[in-house]
């Protein structure tokens, strides 16, 4: 009796493992991973805020100050595919002022020429790393950028140009439902050259000044971090 038991238990469980669908198969479907907020802009335009810039130019004073003349960068970043994208953009800065002297009846206005800046920016962002909202880039940049005034017949001249890159991170804000939007920051490594000249024509004398520095552009003050390394984005999806 014991052997006819063994017997159709062994049955019973040959029967069950070979079966497609038995207990010991898991038939569950595999998950796969959503699409990361970066992927849905591939081969798409974004257009925003790229940091600002500055030149330094002489301020046509006796002492050879020189100040620092601040160009915003607006511009636009293109994917070219999910690892490699391309950075344009333009800033610019133009301003002029006057001040006005009354004295009884008399008044005196004095024109206070402002700088001129134009700074043209360009960079290739490579993609490190991605996730769900987050994005590692490293950015290779150029940065060109001209400034000029004339003050009591000085000519003042001035030319910027830096080479590097930065690395960091584009977050978008899919978490909210805006994944069209992003902010990016970073810190850098670059080497730059800036030239300053003022001529006068009339006493034929020229003065020049020129500098070559290599380091970080983070900056030198905590506040800089939002001011020359914060970019933003709006991508325009097709």
């Amino acid at each position: 009796m014991k052997v006819h038991y063994l017997a159709a238990f062994g049955a019973a469980l040959a029967a069950a493992t070979t079966s497609g669908t038995g207990w010991a198969q898991d038939t569950t479907p595999a998950t796969a991973p959503g699409p990361t907020d970066h992927s849905q802009f591939i081969g798409d335009f974004g257009i925003g805020f790229l940091g600002v810039q500055s030149i330094g130019i002489l301020d046509g004073g006796a002492a050879g100050t020189i100040e620092q003349v601040n160009a915003p960068v607006i511009g636009a970043r293109y994917w070219l595919d999910a690892g490699m994208g391309i950075d344009a953009g333009l800033g610019f800065s133009f301003g002029s002022a006057s001040t006005t002297q009354e004295v009884g009846d008399n008044s005196t206005e004095t024109d206070d020429p402002q700088p001129t800046a134009i700074i043209l920016h360009g960079g290739v962002p490579f993609v490190l790393a991605d996730s769900r909202y987050f994005v590692f880039e490293v950015i290779p940049e150029l940065n060109i950028g001209f400034a000029g005034n004339t003050v009591n017949d000085v000519k003042l001249r001035a030319f910027h140009l830096d080479l590097g890159a930065r690395a960091g991170a584009e977050v978008h804000f899919g978490f909210i439902d805006l994944p069209q939007l992003s902010l990016q920051a970073g810190v850098g490594l670059n080497i730059s050259y800036d030239s300053t000249s003022a001529t006068d024509d009339d006493t034929d004398t020229s003065t020049s000044i020129s500098q070559t520095r290599f380091g970080t552009n983070v900056g030198g003050d905590p506040w800089d971090i939002f001011t020359s390394s914060i970019s933003a984005l709006y991508y325009f999806d097709r």
